[in-house]
Order: C-alpha cells, then sequence, then structure tokens
C-alpha cells in the first residue's frame, strides 16, 4: 500500500540548528565523561524551561532517570530531584496544556506525566516537580511506555492522555486513571501525536511512527494515522526508523530536540531551530529519523499531503544502523508560550507643534535621550524634536544641521557602537546618512554623506543593527526588491547594496528588526498587502518568505522593536486606518494581530523606540498633522 504523501524534493531552506547545551560534565562527580543519553523533553510554559529526562549511572547499578529543566541560555536546574523512574526506562514526557481538550477532561494545567517503569507505569507530578502520583496509572501491558506519551489536544479522543508502547498498543488514560485499549499495531512504535486542525481529511487523528525491530523491518519508518475506531491509514513513510513526530504550532514556537551518542560524551545535548523558521511552515508535522539524523516534513497542502526532507542534525555522526549505535535523535518538542501585553497610556501631541505628511523616525541614544525626526511639509528639510532621558521634558522642534537637506520621505534612524545615526532619501534616490550623537556628546555638524555602494530608492528606509553591524535596507525602483547595505563592527566599511535573496517585492518602505540574534526584514506584499518577512539566522542562511500570523494587511511600512525579549510590530489598517499590533514572545509565538486600546486612525506609518522596558510609540495625525505620542506603562 502506498502511503498518501507524495515524495518532493528537498526543501530548498533546511532547518538550521543551534546547540542550547551540551551535558560536559555534569556528573563527573560520579565518572569523569559520564554520558547521560537525554531521551524525553517537553516545554513546561508554567518554567519557561524545557524538561529532558537524563539517564546517568549516579548509583553504578544501572541507569536511571532524572529530570532537568533546561532554560533558553542553557542553564540547568534540577527538576522533581526526590524523583526517580526504574531502571533502562527511556523516559518520555507529556504536560498538560494550558487550555483545551485536556482541560475539559479533568487534567490540571501544568502537570507532568512521566513514562516510569517498571514496563509501562506512569508518574504524575506538578508543574514545580512535587510527586502528585508516583503511581499514577498501571496500563498493564507489559510492553515498555518508551513509543510515546501525549494530550489530546483536538478533542476527538475526549482529551485523555494518549500511550503508546514500544510493540504497538495505543492506549487511552482518563484524568482518574482510567484507561482502555484503541488498537494493537504489533509494530514497534516510536512517535506520537494528535494532528491538529487543518491538517487536511486526519485533523484530530492519532498520529504514529514505526521504529521498527531491525535494519531490514519493512515497516521502519511508516507514519500512521489512526481514528476514534483504531483504524489505520498510512500516511507517509521516510524509510527508516521514526522516531519522534511534533506538529508546528499554529501561532509558531521554537523547536528543541534531544540528540544522544554512545560513544562520547559531546553529542549529548539539546539542540533549537528558532522560530523564524517555522513561519513557512505552520501547522505542518515533523518526523524524526532517530538512526539517520533526518527531519521530516509531512503538509497538507489543501488538496493532498507531501513529504520531503527539511534537515538534518549538524555535525559528527556515528550510528550505522540497528546494530551499531552511536549518535542519535530522540524526542523534540515545541517551546509555545504566549506573549506579555502590557498596557498603554493614552495618545498625547509632542509638544512643538510641528507637522508633517510622512511618518517620524524615532530612537533613543547611548545616554537614553530620546530623538524624534520627521520631513517638514513645505520645505522638506529635516527637523529634530528630543526627550531627555524618561521625562518627557522635549526641546522643540530644530532642523538638523547642516541645514539645507530635503527629502521627499520618512526618515530612519539607528544606533551602532555607541553612535546614532540618521538616514535619509536625497531628491535624486540617493541613500544620505550622517552621525547625529556619540556616547560623549551630539556630532550634529557633521555633514551628510552617501551611503557608500549607490544605491537609489524611491520610498523610505528603515535601519537596525544586528549581530554587530549596522543594517540598512531600502526598496529598489525598478525590480521593488529589497536591499541591504550593513556597516561593519567599527564603523569603518559598508558591504554595499545587495538584493534579500528568494525575491520578495513590495511597493512600500520595509522595515527592519533584530530579534533573537536574527535579522528580521518585514515587508508589505505588492499585491496582497499581506504583511511578510524573510530572516537571517545566526549562521548567516535565510528563512523563505512567510506571512507573520494572524493574516494582517497594511498599506504602509511596518514599525518594530524588539524589547526584553519580545518582538513588537506596528502596522496601519488600511480601510479603517487604526494602528494594529503584533507581539512575539520568547519562544517565537504569536499574538496575532490585534487593534492597540483607544487606537485612534492615522493615513501614515508609525515610529516605535524603547527607553528601558519602555515602548515609546508615534503617529501622524491625519487632519492636523500634528505628531502624537503613547508609551507603555
Amino acid at each position: 500500500m502506498a502511503p498518501l504523501a507524495v515524495m518532493l524534493a528537498p526543501d530548498p531552506f533546511p532547518l538550521r540548528f543551534t546547540e542550547v547545551v551540551a551535558f560536559r560534565g555534569d556528573f563527573d562527580n560520579i565518572k569523569p565523561h559520564e554520558l547521560v543519553c537525554p531521551k524525553g523533553i517537553a516545554y513546561s510554559a508554567a518554567l519557561d524551561r524545557v524538561l529532558v529526562s537524563l539517564t546517568p549511572e549516579p548509583d553504578g547499578a544501572g541507569r536511571q532517570q532524572l529530570l532537568t529543566a533546561v532554560g533558553r541560555d542553557g542553564s540547568r536546574l534540577p527538576f522533581a530531584p526526590s524523583y526517580r523512574s526504574f531502571t533502562d526506562v527511556e523516559s518520555l514526557l507529556a504536560i498538560v496544556p494550558a487550555a483545551g481538550a485536556p482541560i475539559a477532561a479533568g487534567f490540571a494545567p501544568g502537570e507532568v506525566f512521566v513514562g516510569r517503569g517498571p514496563t509501562d507505569q506512569i508518574s504524575r507530578l506538578s508543574s514545580t516537580g512535587n510527586v502528585i502520583a508516583d503511581l499514577f496509572v498501571d496500563l498493564g501491558t507489559g510492553q515498555w511506555p518508551w513509543g510515546g506519551l501525549t494530550f489530546d489536544t483536538y478533542g476527538a479522543f475526549g482529551g485523555r492522555l494518549i500511550v503508546q508502547t514500544d510493540r504497538g498498543k495505543i492506549l487511552l488514560v482518563g484524568a482518574d486513571g482510567s484507561k482502555s485499549q484503541l488498537a494493537d499495531l504489533g509494530r514497534r512504535l516510536e512517535g506520537l501525536e494528535v494532528a491538529p486542525a487543518g491538517f487536511g481529511p486526519l485533523a484530530g487523528q492519532i498520529i504514529v511512527g514505526v521504529e521498527g525491530f531491525s535494519d531490514t523491518d519493512p515497516e521502519s519508518g511508516k507514519v500512521y494515522a489512526i481514528d476514534t475506531h483504531g483504524n489505520l491509514t498510512l500516511l507517509a513513510d521516510i524509510g527508516f526508523a521514526a522516531e519522534d513526530i511534533r506538529f508546528v504550532p499554529q501561532n509558531g514556537g521554537t523547536y528543541y530536540q534531544t540528540e544522544l551518542c554512545f560513544d562520547r560524551e559531546s553529542e549529548n545535548r539539546v539542540l533549537s531551530v528558532s522560530s523564524s523558521q517555522f513561519l513557512s511552515r505552520l501547522g505542518r508535522m515533523l518526523v524524526v529519523n532517530e538512526l539517520g539524523g533526518e527531519l521530516w516534513e509531512v503538509a497538507w497542502d489543501g488538496a493532498r499531503y507531501t513529504q520531503a526532507l527539511v534537515g538534518r542534525a549538524p555535525g559528527r555522526w556515528s550510528s550505522q544502523g540497528f546494530n551499531v549505535q552511536g549518535t542519535e535523535l530522540e524526542a523534540g518538542c515545541f517551546a509555545v508560550r504566549s506573549p506579555s501585553l502590557p498596557g498603554w497610556t493614552n495618545w498625547s501631541a509632542v509638544p512643538g507643534g510641528g507637522t508633517t505628511d510622512r511618518a517620524p523616525a524615532s530612537a533613543v541614544d547611548y545616554s537614553g535621550n530620546l530623538h524624534l525626526l520627521v520631513k517638514g511639509i513645505n520645505d522638506r528639510r529635516i527637523y529634530m524634536n528630543n526627550m531627555v532621558g524618561a521625562t518627557q521634558a522635549w526641546s522643540g522642534w530644530a532642523e538638523v544641521p547642516p541645514g539645507g537637506m530635503t527629502t521627499n520621505h520618512t526618515l530612519a534612524t539607528a544606533m551602532h557602537d555607541n553612535v546614532l545615526y540618521a538616514f535619509s532619501v536625497r531628491d535624486d534616490g540617493a541613500i544620505m546618512y550622517k552621525p547625529l550623537f556619540d556616547g560623549d556628546g551630539p556630532l550634529l555638524d557633521t555633514p551628510w554623506a552617501e551611503v557608500p555602494g549607490a544605491g537609489r530608492t524611491d520610498a523610505a528606509i528603515a535601519a537596525a543593527t544586528a549581530n554587530g553591524r549596522l543594517v540598512l535596507s531600502a526598496k529598489g525602483i525598478q525590480d521593488q526588491q529589497i536591499y541591504l547595505n550593513e556597516l561593519a563592527p567599527g564603523g569603518r566599511s559598508w558591504s554595499g547594496w545587495f538584493v534579500t535573496p528568494g525575491g520578495g517585492e513590495t511597493n512600500a518602505g520595509p522595515g527592519l528588526a533584530a530579534f533573537q540574534d536574527e535579522l528580521y526584514v518585514l515587508i508589505k506584499g505588492l499585491t496582497s498587502g499581506h504583511i511578510l518577512t524573510k530572516v537571517r539566522t545566526t549562521d548567516g542562511n535565510w528563512t523563505d518568505w512567510a506571512q507573520i500570523p494572524g493574516a494582517g494587511v497594511t498599506d504602509a511600512a511596518i514599525a518594530a522593536v524588539s524589547v526584553s525579549d519580545q518582538l513588537y510590530l506596528f502596522a496601519k489598517g488600511i480601510n479603517d486606518r487604526a494602528p494594529y499590533w503584533n507581539v512575539a514572545s520568547g519562544t517565537g509565538t504569536w499574538g496575532l494581530w490585534n487593534g492597540i486600546p483607544n487606537g485612534g486612525t492615522t493615513d501614515a506609518a508609525f515610529a516605535v523606540t524603547n527607553i528601558s522596558e519602555r515602548l515609546y510609540l508615534f503617529a501622524k495625525g491625519i487632519d492636523d498633522r500634528q505628531l502624537y505620542m503613547r508609551h507603555t506603562l
């Protein structure tokens, strides 16, 4: 029987991994270079950490699973230090989600369920690591629960805990510990999830992977869907050793992958894939090949299921097959945490009475003073108003010296190496810059100079600092693609203009943001008006263009700022001309586009900056053309 999923060529934007932590030396007090073999992993929103099961030999008499909580920075804290599972159990983990079908079924948010052993017994822990029930349920199958643990988040299976044994039994467990068997596949299974809404005809069904019993097992690598009656559908076949299955969250999240190695310590680690790399993959399924180090993607495109290779674990690989196992990929999980949304003051006019017919630009210098730059309406000259610190005492409007520079477009500002720069588009389309302030004071008399590279544009420009470089972005006049130019560390040389790879066209100015060591390029789609992004990851590679979650549309540039491990985007609505914002949390989970309370209306893009954790948002009035400001509380 052929699988439903049609095989596609490998993805042109393969997943890029970063090492979060390698468990080197954690148990040297027991045994030098002790292998900890991380197995299970699950994200705890309560702790904002991933829980990982490790398997050292603390007593020298056999391995036992210990739980540790790993932060995004690689820091480790013991979790449930008084809890121990039984020897030789591959402890997999499942955490009750914050809302949805499992809560309605009686499970408590944040509680942790652990494959305890011996064989198929399961423990129940609190979100803080207290043991609620060392023996929550004994499934009585006599088989290991290595296959997987997950919750029915869709609801077709009553929101229950789903348990998969390594020999093919699928069981449903209620919040009271009651149990029932749904199916027996008679295969060695690993990998277990429930397909979310939007995953085509198989939405809501249980998805399982077949690891297989040996290199020659014909079932190894197959992926099945199981309906509420226990019927099977062959969905995909990755060829060999399916180990884990995860669905990309609809609002985004960061992916974590455990890797172990039996022949040396260094590959016993947790890897991550940044949330930006999944923006074009929302709702799709990842399948891990344990012994080949591969990640596969299975997707529903609205008419058919497809599968494609989307990445490989980085670094040295030593497994040769079931008979010679060295390096292995084990469980994975997505970290999903909703953003924190601050409150806002009401709008108030920026003192000084200045007016403009373009969006403002704003930035904060090294001393913490806020500077607002605008284009004059009639003379088209460049004016600045300054707010000292957070006192909201404004200097009043004055032309930026030396005078005489004129523009038809919104300005841009960014700070690099303690120097605050201003950027403008000259009347002939040339892109100009000048320093305004450095750590020692003003540099206002420094003349304007053309950014090297002879770039030309007919729209507003954007600037941001990312990974040690000042990045400038401009729209091409003829091709309407996005070009970048970068000022190197030390401020001595520019890269010259180069096009952002992979196309992407717009008829409005671009936006830029640095978030979690990645560069986000933001545009309004040329014909759709959708708010799109393309991201350069920490290793210098690019993601595909993707829509920011929430189906927002605009006809103006997008303003962006990263503050306190969250990314804030602001866009103007097309019909209502109201301000909308979308915020990504530290896990890269988006809150979707929502109107800002008491938003008002504007006919231009916004400007945003921050002083410490406080955001300052600026907009142009429609009728009086004055500038207005509000800030977060």
